[in-house]
């Protein structure tokens, strides 16, 4: 038994913040929250916000806060997204969040769709085909461009400027590492120098709120919160690249329990992006119609490829 700095008791079974010490469950969301909230850009403010719901910790754990703090955030309006994979194992348990959703968030907008609808084919499909003709995406890189580019779209076809994603400490340094792993700056081939799109046309901005927090104390509050969350892990998880770094991102954590380490690999990424990313030119997808930093986007690019090689 221990003593909060708010002055209530801390039992054993409270949690244990190694970010700022002892606290209360009540001190202890409190903590968090305010962490989330100072992640939110003050450029948000007034502006309607997308977001992006999986049904995992992170992102119900954003979207809480944003739905409860969004007086104080001055956001008139949240609209969540809820992009289904069509991977049976994990479909059932989304539906209980839509649930949980419609029950806990009284009046909030949800889009539901589904890859098939967006691309007309399923996660699994483009999966069962890439690992037939042996083309060499991982399940995880094709579902990364899909999902990205379909929460641009909806965002853009709502008139949202802004996505929010539920990205923690730990996502932001995994990604920073392969990055470097494949290569910081890819050339982009078959550009074009002019765009098709209207120069003053805005491109949809992500945000990341929590990537400044540990997935662990996400975890915490939504024990907590008592937020029911998807428990099945996604089957192709295992065979991502990133899948191969966590544990060694897990072994910086264990080493240095205040984060020191995964915070100077983000320090270190920014300081990259500012050097190597030059403004890219918008286009209108020519197979799609889908706004792209090209003019064949991502998606397309990967379904063309898939059905030349599948002839």
């Amino acid at each position: 038994m221990s003593t909060c700095t708010c002055g209530a008791l801390v039992e054993h079974n409270d949690p244990f913040n190694p970010y700022s010490g002892n606290k209360c469950s009540s001190c202890f969301i409190g903590y968090i929250e305010k962490k989330i909230l100072n992640g939110v850009p003050r450029r948000v403010r007034g502006h309607p916000i997308l977001v992006a719901v999986s049904g995992g910790k992170d992102s119900l754990a954003l979207l809480s806060v944003l739905f409860t703090f969004r007086q104080e955030l001055k956001i008139p309006s949240i609209t969540v997204v809820i992009l289904e994979e069509e991977i049976l194992d994990i479909k059932h348990e989304r539906q209980q969040t839509i649930q949980y959703l419609k029950n806990h968030f009284s009046g909030l907008p949800i889009i539901y769709t589904n890859y098939s609808n967006l691309f007309g084919y399923s996660l699994p499909d483009l999966v069962a085909t890439n690992d037939a003709i042996k083309l060499g995406y991982t399940p995880c890189a094709i579902c990364g461009v899909f999902r990205k580019q379909a929460l641009f779209n909806l965002a853009l076809q709502h008139g949202i400027n802004f996505i929010a994603l539920g990205t923690t400490l730990e996502d932001e340094t995994a990604t920073t590492l392969l990055n470097v792993v494949r290569g910081i700056s890819r050339t982009k081939k078959n550009q074009i120098s002019t765009s098709n799109i209207d120069e003053h046309f805005k491109f949809p901005e992500r945000i990341k709120p929590l990537a400044r927090i540990s997935e662990d104390l996400i975890r915490t509050y939504i024990k907590i919160k008592q937020i029911p969350t998807i428990s099945k892990p996604c089957p192709y998880a295992k065979r991502s690249l990133r899948s191969e770094i966590t544990p060694f991102i897990s072994s910086l954590k264990s080493r240095d329990p205040q984060g020191s380490f995964l915070y100077n690999i983000l320090k270190t990424r920014h300081l990259l992006k500012e050097m190597t990313i030059p403004q890219q030119p918008l286009y209108q997808c020519e197979r799609c119609q889908m706004i792209s930093h090209q003019i064949l986007c991502p998606s397309c690019r990967i379904i063309v490829k898939l059905l030349k090689s599948d002839k």
